[in-house]
């Protein structure tokens, strides 16, 4: 029973929404706070996808001598930008840890085990409301120019056959009739049918409506400023609008939620990984399927009257500037995929913060430090994924329920 617990989420992006939601249907009093605006950070311009039919996690083996390459190139998928940081240093010892078989078959079952919970929940949205998200069921193609590259996503499929992931090889020919808009230049490409995706801001900005509806307070330009505590109980929330004095506090605020917890004296092992976008108005001629270029990492998301084009992973800190190189690096690539694209109408061009752990896995648990504080945050690039089941999740350790996954690898002291 919750006996009307207050509760306070820090954070307006999907992942707190998505809590928001839980709660308030268990009739918790929630109030979220979001410094800036519901779905202004990373759930924004991201490229809207809802699946794991490739759950190999970024720290995968093999990984570091291909980011050493990329380290020397500014275009490259992957760039770390060399500086002096302590906690980057960190990080990357703990990717460098995590890339290893045994850790990465670890993060494949558990990722897996996540997804099959999560498509549960999601069938337990109504229709109307997935389809004012955005919500399809289209799948995603793999698409590559290099045979090379098509020899390795067909090793990979193979390899994930052993997790009951399937997917349909493709020649030339047959990419382009699955999208007549590729170029001659795509040898191939592998069709994977259990994927879905949404439009990020009408699905995070939809999850917060119906959380609102049932009861959740949303305060937007309420930044969190810092914490009173006494023993292990957090007792007041400062922030630029008032102070709150909640039961339980759930911080959800992704990339930002290292900083926020350094006021508790709590170190969250995450580093800032900017990515960007390129969102551009859509003819009917453009892709209905979403792509990867899989040579590249570039994915392609149709999404309604738009088509969004999503690239790199930068580890420079909390450097929110465009790096016009990287942009035109992205349009150029794309050009030599896909025809019909080089006078789309430009909507926008986005960088924003994705939430990295070094084995990649979101930290998801009741602290240890604090009784009374809740960490959800660190969702990598599976923030949408992963958004509904964490909702569930941060719910059933509120309520003291038996989770619906085991918690154990989502322990912040495993690092």
């Amino acid at each position: 029973m919750n006996q009307h617990k207050e509760i306070l989420i820090i954070g307006g992006g999907v992942i707190g929404v998505c809590i928001a939601y839980y709660l308030t249907a268990e009739k918790y009093d929630v109030t979220l706070v979001e410094k800036n605006q519901i779905c202004s950070g990373s759930s924004h311009g991201n490229a809207g996808l809802i699946s794991c039919a490739n759950p190999i996690p970024m720290a995968e083996p093999g990984v570091i001598k291909k980011g050493l390459r990329w380290l020397l190139d500014a275009e490259g998928p992957f760039y770390i930008k060399p500086r002096l940081d302590l906690e980057l240093l960190r990080w990357v010892l703990g990717f460098r840890a995590a890339c290893r078989e045994k850790p990465m078959r670890r993060t494949i079952d558990v990722t897996l085990n996540m997804r099959k919970i999560s498509k549960q929940l999601s069938a337990e949205l109504t229709t109307e409301d997935k389809l004012s998200f955005g919500w399809q069921n289209k799948g995603r193609m793999l698409v590559y120019q290099k045979e090379d590259g098509l020899k390795d996503g067909i090793e990979t499929l193979n390899f994930l056959g052993q997790y009951g992931v399937s997917g349909k090889i493709l020649d030339g020919q047959g990419v382009r009739k699955m999208d007549p808009n590729l170029q001659s230049s795509v040898v191939g490409g592998i069709y994977y049918r259990d994927y879905e995706h949404v439009m990020p801001e009408r699905y995070v900005n939809g999850m917060a409506r119906l959380a609102e509806n049932r009861g959740a307070v949303l305060k937007t330009a309420t930044e969190v400023i810092g914490f009173e505590t006494a023993g292990k109980r957090i007792t007041r929330v400062v922030t630029t609008r008032g102070d709150f004095h909640p039961d339980q506090v759930v911080l959800a605020a992704g990339s930002w939620s290292p900083v926020i917890a350094k006021d508790l004296g709590l170190r969250l092992p995450i580093q800032p990984a900017k990515g960007y976008s390129i969102t551009v108005k859509r003819t009917p001629a453009c892709s209905e399927i979403p792509l990867s270029l899989a040579d590249h990492k570039i994915a392609v998301t149709p999404m309604g009257e738009q088509l969004r084009f999503s690239s790199n992973l930068e580890l420079g800190g909390y450097d929110s500037s465009i790096n016009r190189r990287r942009v035109a690096a992205t349009r150029r690539v794309a050009k030599h995929y896909l025809s019909g694209i080089d006078n789309l109408e430009l909507i926008q061009i986005w960088s924003g913060f994705r939430p990295n752990t070094p084995d990649t896995m979101p930290i998801i648990e009741r602290n240890q430090t604090y009784d009374n504080l809740v960490l959800a945050t660190g969702h990598d690039m599976l923030g949408m994924t992963h958004s509904l089941i964490t909702g569930k999740l941060v719910c059933e350790i509120i309520d003291g329920k038996k989770p619906s996954v085991d918690l154990e690898p989502f322990r912040l002291g495993r690092f």
